[in-house]
């Protein structure tokens, strides 16, 4: 099991989802870039209301994926970009791309940028001494 205190970033989270059967992952962790893509990935897929104690989490898709381009698009472009900007501050959001890819499947890609404030903080390079113990976090990332 992962030591919390290993982990030598700022930004991280534990990796979310993984391949059947793969026993590796299990206790790893993203960072940087990263963790901040697994959260955007994660706000977009992760249904409004389903989240316990943040009911107003995340984004409301169900209800326009079956309806109409001229509906749906606009509709989604709204709540991704709402719900992003409110439950990610470490980035900026520049646009959403919704497009319809056939029937009740859409593409969804989102354009952001670091906050210049987090862009620092992620910016950094871990140098050790020769000899120096590094953690498991530090050399499963390298």
């Amino acid at each position: 099991m992962l030591d919390r205190r290993d982990i030598p970033y700022l930004h991280w989270q534990p990796r979310l989802g993984r391949a059947a059967g793969d026993a590796s992952a299990i206790g790893a962790v993203v960072h940087g870039l990263d963790d901040v893509e697994q959260s955007i990935r994660a706000i977009v897929l992760t249904e409004k209301g389903s989240v316990p104690g943040q009911p107003e989490k995340c984004c409301r898709l169900a209800p326009y994926i079956d309806r109409r381009p001229d509906v749906a698009i606009p509709n989604i472009t709204r709540e991704i970009f709402d719900a992003v900007t409110a439950w990610e501050p470490r980035v900026v959001v520049e646009r959403v791309a919704v497009t319809r890819v056939d029937f009740a499947r859409w593409s969804f890609p989102v354009f952001w940028r670091l906050r210049s404030d987090v862009a620092r903080e992620i910016r950094r390079t871990i140098v050790r001494l020769p000899g120096e113990r590094i953690p498991k976090a530090v050399s499963d990332a390298a």
